[in-house]
């Protein structure tokens, strides 16, 4: 059985790591984009972002414990994320991404947004072009 726990938790961290990775490559810089370089955004900027860029929403309160610090009204009314569980969170996301640092603010998660964008570059076409050339 315990083997089965594990396969769910490997899965469950699988689908969180490619959700950080799209709230911080994607959404990270269209937050910038929209509302500027900021200390900590909004619940409704983040939110309205994420909806017009299509991200999931569902673990939108990953995604708010990235780029805030603070509980607001709106993570409390909006999202029912109190100052606890936003420790929580930003404590997963520190031991993933930070070290193991908690006072990481979002400039930090937007300087990771700048450090790897070649990591999703374009992949190279592999078919065979015209006259047997691929696409280097």
């Amino acid at each position: 059985m315990s083997g089965v726990i594990a396969m769910f938790e490997f899965l469950r961290r699988r689908k969180l790591n490619r959700v950080f990775r799209s709230y911080v490559y994607v959404l990270g810089p269209a937050l910038v984009d929209r509302y500027g370089a900021l200390d900590q955004y909004t619940v409704m900027q983040i939110q309205a972002t994420a909806e017009k860029l299509k991200l999931g929403t569902r673990y939108l309160a990953y995604a708010v414990a990235l780029y805030r610090y603070d509980e607001s009204e709106n993570t409390i009314n909006i999202l029912r994320v109190d100052q606890a569980f936003l420790d929580q969170l930003r404590e997963e996301i520190a031991a993933s991404w930070f070290d193991g640092d908690l006072d990481y603010r979002s400039e930090d998660v937007l300087r990771l947004s700048k450090t790897t964008t070649t990591k999703f570059a374009i992949a190279p076409d592999w078919r065979v072009q015209g006259r047997g050339h691929t696409s280097l």
